[in-house]
């Protein structure tokens, strides 16, 4: 990677671990700063974010961690499943190897779904699965599309993937992908990643509109009158 492609993968897993908060600056000196470079390359790789909606860069402004938004999980996380889903379907004959790599991350993702601290562990498993599909699916621009909107949806994964329940589920769901893929059966690993995909995002949704909800306002207490 290019030397700014290098700081923005180091920006965007700072913002990943939620060192900074939705609508909070970044601010470029003081990043040229933290990794030793001019601001020229922190600014290009401030770009790149902001090219995948991580960062919004205001006028006059700077640049700031995009807002979590509803609208935004729905739209992103149904393009990604129809992507993926696709990329998956022309996966008819998968080489062994592929298998075992894939194999590998489950056997960590199985192994961690129930520790209480271990969704970002589970989270980084499931993105290297995703690119170890993409690599292998010979459509190489399909493959930056879809790398693409993993970064977009990074955030909500993690929001999707916040209960040891819903750990369990995407482990269970990404064995039967593989078992399809083993069976040549391309159609039932795309189902299976689908469905993976549209119960992250309903978890993503439920936890957002659970923050956005006002909070329920308690009845004063009843007063006798006889009292």
């Amino acid at each position: 990677m290019s030397l700014p492609e290098q700081i923005a993968e180091r920006i965007f897993a700072a913002i990943a671990r939620g060192e900074y908060a939705p609508g909070e600056r970044i601010r470029e000196e003081m990043l040229a700063e933290q990794f030793a470079v001019s601001r020229g390359p922190v600014r290009e790789a401030l770009r790149i974010l902001e090219r995948d909606s991580v960062v919004c860069i205001l006028p006059n402004r700077g640049s700031h961690v995009t807002q979590l938004s509803i609208q935004e999980v729905s739209d992103i996380f149904e393009i990604r499943r129809d992507l993926l889903g696709a990329m998956v379907r022309r996966m008819v004959a998968v080489d062994p190897l592929l298998i075992a790599r894939i194999e590998a991350e489950l056997g960590e993702l199985e192994a961690r779904a129930n520790q209480p601290a271990a969704a970002e562990a589970h989270l980084e498993a499931t993105v290297r699965i995703g690119r170890l599909l993409g690599e292998t699916c010979g459509n190489e621009r399909l493959a930056q599309i879809l790398g693409s909107l993993a970064r977009q949806t990074r955030r909500y994964s993690r929001l999707g993937l916040a209960t040891a329940a819903r750990r369990r589920e995407s482990a269970l769901t990404w064995r039967a992908m593989v078992r399809c893929l083993e069976a040549g059966d391309a159609n039932g690993a795309a189902s299976a990643i689908e469905g993976l995909i549209d119960a992250s995002r309903r978890e993503a949704v439920r936890q957002l509109q659970a923050v956005a909800a006002p909070p329920v306002s308690q009845p004063p207490p009843h007063k006798d009158i006889l009292q």
